[in-house]
This record gives structure tokens, C-alpha cells and sequence, in this order.
């Protein structure tokens, strides 16, 4: 359940400025009821310097309430100027890093609640029913000096996110912690791997299927309610959709085989769908958005094969590490020894033609990129150890290399590639 509304917040700008105008209103609550009903108790116990008059702290309030305004009009300017660089030269489906990061929200929401503070406490700022000093304004100005500080820290944060090279960095470190993430659920589970369905499902006369009732592409699914649900009921969940799979409002989720007829009406709910997919249990699509970029910069628009590269080598860092995990129909079992939850995971090649396929068609004619293909592939043969990811990385080595135009290599670079192509061969061997 956790997971699944930190997908709903991942997607929601507007939750943390929210969190922040609500604190700011209850401050301001706060804050008047001190300067009407509590003033002569609290003053002792406040600076004389701290208190002003009504006059000056609605002069204050005032000033400030237009110039956080101004500050929150400024920051969501920017945050828009930076959505359109990322969508026209990154990638759309890089948006999400920018708006999800916590410190973009943060900033948003903490100008929101300063200019909703200052403007609650001029609202009950009245001469009518206060005739003696308030703390309101100064309490105020602190707010502003926080916010001016929060502003400077937001222009370092847009300058850094604007740099690729950062951008690239963390969709590595997503993808990366992804992997981590389905690696400790594995281990966590007495899980046994297959290349195709066991033949034991067949023998089960109650078989119910779970639909989605919406469209939309599959976020995140609660394995562990999931397994819950089925040692409990002594049947089998066999989820026939993988993560990041789109599906229709038709489409079969899940299916179920029991030996008596069960039901299965709230097990839809363990599925999120939303309109995006999600980092969060995709790691496929984090693969594809560090794939995205790099065809954006090979593109004749950009021309940057540079940026390119650097996509290739951080695609070479990830694959090794999705190269360690098992890939197919995993079958959990109870402590009884019995199956209770099969579901798809994407295998080692997938995750390889994902990254490989579409970056090899459309840098064909580019030698440099090519040379960054052998090296990332080169990384991984010198790291594995399996014969089977040996296999893999030696099947793609040929499938770059085929794909490749070679009659616009100059003798200089078939050398060099052929050597890389060489070395391959024999780490792979």
C-alpha cells in the first residue's frame, strides 16, 4: 500500500506545495491567535525587538505578501522554461525527474505557503480588534529570509539539472535502484525460475479472471498482498501481465486456479495503472528513457553524438548489473512447499535489444557510436562470469557490428573497431 501511493505522490506536483500551504495556514492560525488572545502571557517570554505595531506589521505583511508573489510567479516561470528544454532536448519522459525532484517541490511550496502566511495574517491584522504589538511581521520576515534562501538554492538545483551529463547520472542511479529493489524481492521469496508456465495449472477446475476495468500501463503490483491472498485462499495467482505493460479495460491481469470457487473482486486493486509508467518496479523503462536521449542527441536536429556516448556507457554500467538477475516465470512457494503466485519478469536479452536495438539502427553511420557500443559491451564481458551472459553479450557484439553501414568507415576506424570486435570474441568465447 505504501509503494503504491508513493507512485501516486511520484506523479503529483502538486502534493508537497499542498503539505506546505496547509502548514503555512495553520501557522498563520497560530500566529493570530498568539497576537489576539495569548500576547500578554507570551511577552515576557519574547524580545521587545521582535514585536511591532499594527500599522508597521501590516506594512510588512503587505510588502512581503507581494514580493513572495512575485518570487512564486518567477519559480514557476523557470519550472516551465525547464519542462520545454527537457522535452524538446532530452526526452518527454525525462519531465518526470525534473517535477518529481523533491527539492523543485519543495521550493514551489515554500514560496506558496510564505505568500499564504503573509496573507492570512494581514487578513486578521486589524486595528479594531488588536491595540497592542503583534510578532506576526517578524515571524514573517523570516519566512521571507527562508524563502530568499530556498530561491538561491532552486537557480543552483535548475543549473545542474540542466547539465545532461547530471540527467544521464540519474537515470542510471534510477535504474540502479530499481534493479536493487526487484533483486531484494526475489531473495526475500522462495522463488523457482522457469522459461515456461508449469504444467500444473491445468489441473485446477476453478479458473477466474482478474480485469483491469481501466486502461492504462501497469505501475506497480503488490507481490506481497498478492502472495498473501493466495496462501490464504489455497490457490494460485498467475499474473499473465509484466510491469509496464499497457493494458485495456478488458484486459486480464491476473488469473487465478483454486480448487473451490473463490472471490476475487478486490484483487484488481493490488494493480496501479496510470498514463505513465513508472520507474518505481519498470526497469526496462529506465533503460528505454537513457535510450531516448541518446537517440535524441544522435538525431540531425542536435547532432551531439558526444551526449550519445555518455547515454552508451551508463546503458553498459546498467546492463551488467540486470545481466546478474534471473529472468522468466517466477513461481513462489508457501512453507508447505506449495505454489501459490507465478509471475513474468523480463529476461538478460530483453533488457539488451531494449538498449541495443534502436541505437545501433540509428547511429549506423557513425563510427563513434559504434566504438561506445563495443566499450559498453566490452565492460560487461570483462565483468560477468556466467557463460550465459558471455552468450548474450557475444550475440549482441554481431547484432551491433551487422547493423552497422560500413562503407562510410575509414581504414583508421575499421582498424580500431575490429580489434574491439576481436577482443570481444575472445572474452566471450
Amino acid at each position: 500500500m505504501f509503494k503504491r501511493i508513493l507512485v501516486r505522490m511520484r506523479e503529483s506536483i502538486w502534493f508537497i506545495p499542498s503539505v506546505y500551504t496547509a502548514i503555512a495556514s495553520l501557522l498563520a492560525l497560530g500566529m493570530v491567535l498568539i497576537d489576539t488572545r495569548y500576547n500578554y502571557e507570551l511577552k515576557a517570554y519574547t524580545p521587545s525587538y521582535f514585536r511591532t505595531s499594527v500599522d508597521l506589521a501590516q506594512t510588512i505583511l503587505g510588502t512581503l505578501s507581494g514580493a513572495l508573489l512575485t518570487m512564486t510567479t518567477v519559480t514557476f516561470s523557470t519550472i516551465m522554461v525547464v519542462l520545454t528544454m527537457y522535452s524538446s532536448q532530452f526526452s518527454p519522459r525525462a519531465l518526470q525527474n525534473f517535477l518529481n525532484k523533491l527539492s523543485t517541490q519543495r521550493v514551489l511550496g515554500i514560496f506558496m505557503g510564505g505568500f499564504v502566511y503573509t496573507i492570512l495574517s494581514l487578513l486578521f491584522m486589524r486595528k479594531a480588534s488588536i491595540d497592542h504589538e503583534v510578532i506576526s511581521a517578524s515571524v514573517g520576515v523570516l519566512l521571507a529570509v527562508i524563502c530568499l534562501a530556498y530561491f538561491a538554492f532552486f537557480i543552483h538545483n535548475v543549473g545542474t539539472s540542466v547539465q545532461v551529463s547530471r540527467l544521464i547520472r540519474e537515470l542510471a542511479n534510477d535504474v540502479i535502484e530499481a534493479l536493487k529493489s526487484e533483486k531484494k524481492g526475489m531473495q526475500e521469496n522462495a522463488v523457482v525460475w522457469s522459461d515456461e508456465k508449469p504444467f500444473f495449472v491445468q489441473s485446477f477446475p476453478f479458473v477466474t479472471e482478474i480485469k483491469s476495468g481501466t486502461f492504462g500501463y501497469i505501475q506497480y503490483i503488490e507481490y506481497k498482498k498478492l502472495t498473501e491472498w493466495a496462501v490464504g485462499q489455497d490457490a494460485i495467482v498467475d499474473v499473465v501481465k509484466p510491469i509496464g505493460a499497457f493494458c485495456g479495460t478488458h484486459s486480464v491481469l491476473a488469473t487465478i486456479y483454486s480448487e473451490q470457487e473463490v472471490s476475487a473482486k478486490d484483487l484488481s486493486s493490488h494493480f496501479s495503472l496510470g498514463e505513465e509508467r513508472s520507474i518505481l518496479q519498470d526497469v526496462e523503462y529506465g533503460i528505454e528513457k537513457l535510450v531516448e536521449i541518446a537517440l535524441r542527441a544522435l538525431s540531425p536536429g542536435i547532432n551531439d553524438p558526444n551526449t550519445a556516448i555518455r547515454c552508451i556507457h551508463s546503458i553498459g554500467e546498467v546492463l551488467q548489473r540486470a545481466s546478474l538477475l534471473p529472468g522468466g516465470i517466477a513461481v513462489t512457494y508457501t512453507k508447505e512447499n506449495k505454489p501459490c503466485l507465478m509471475a513474468m519478469y523480463p529476461k538478460a536479452d530483453d533488457y539488451f535489444y531494449s538498449a541495443y536495438s534502436q541505437i545501433s539502427y540509428y547511429g549506423k553511420e557513425d563510427a563513434s557510436v559504434l566504438n561506445a557500443l563495443f566499450d559498453s559491451l566490452l565492460y560487461i564481458a570483462r565483468t560477468s562470469k556466467d557463460e550465459k551472459s558471455k552468450k548474450l553479450v557475444f550475440q549482441m557484439s554481431n547484432y551491433v557490428w551487422n547493423h552497422f553501414t560500413h562503407e562510410v568507415l575509414e581504414p583508421l576506424d575499421s582498424s580500431r573497431l575490429e580489434e574491439k570486435r576481436e577482443l570481444l570474441h575472445v572474452l566471450t568465447a
